[in-house]
């Protein structure tokens, strides 16, 4: 969608040729993965990483890569980039998905995905919930094999939102 050298982010002052970065998987509050209630994703025993609290249906690849497996009844998307790093992204307030949450998935298991492609649509708004808003979190597995892996929790306006920085 944006190519390998910027990730739709634009040249700007924060952006450095010497780290590669990681986006928002859809528009809304990102905040660090470690304020989750859940302690599968709060205590980093999965690995480092974000949540976005969205009232958006649209959920996009926040990396290049490789759908690996879509489990979870469309909840859960495992992604591989090709420098190794492996990306989680899970929708659901928890580890435990919610049924009554429907999704939608858009792309299949071993489909090449591009940083900012569709990949679901979630029903934040589906009757019988007690509000319309949807949790999606974003795991990188393998977070400690990088020399250097920041998170940026912000008020995500746009998909193209560097939400994490690494090398």
């Amino acid at each position: 969608m944006w190519g390998d050298n910027l990730f739709g982010m634009g040249r700007n002052e924060s952006y450095d040729v010497k780290y590669k970065y990681i986006t928002s998987a859809c528009v809304g509050n990102v905040i660090h993965i470690s304020q989750l209630e859940d302690s599968i994703y709060s205590t980093g025993i999965l690995g480092d990483g974000y949540a976005v609290i969205t009232k958006e249906k649209n959920v996009y690849s926040p990396v290049n890569g490789v759908v690996e497996r879509i489990s979870n009844n469309g909840h859960s998307f495992n992604i591989v980039c090709d420098d190794g790093l492996k990306v989680l992204i899970h929708i659901g307030k928890d580890s435990n998905c919610d049924e009554r949450l429907p999704t939608t998935v858009i792309v299949k298991e071993k489909q090449s995905v591009l940083q900012g492609q569709h990949i679901c649509n979630i029903d934040c708004a589906e009757a019988g919930r007690d509000h319309d808003e949807c949790t999606v979190e974003v795991v990188i597995g393998n977070s400690d094999s990088f020399d250097e892996f920041e998170v940026t929790p912000q008020n995500a306006l746009d998909i193209k939102a560097c939400i994490i920085k690494y090398r």
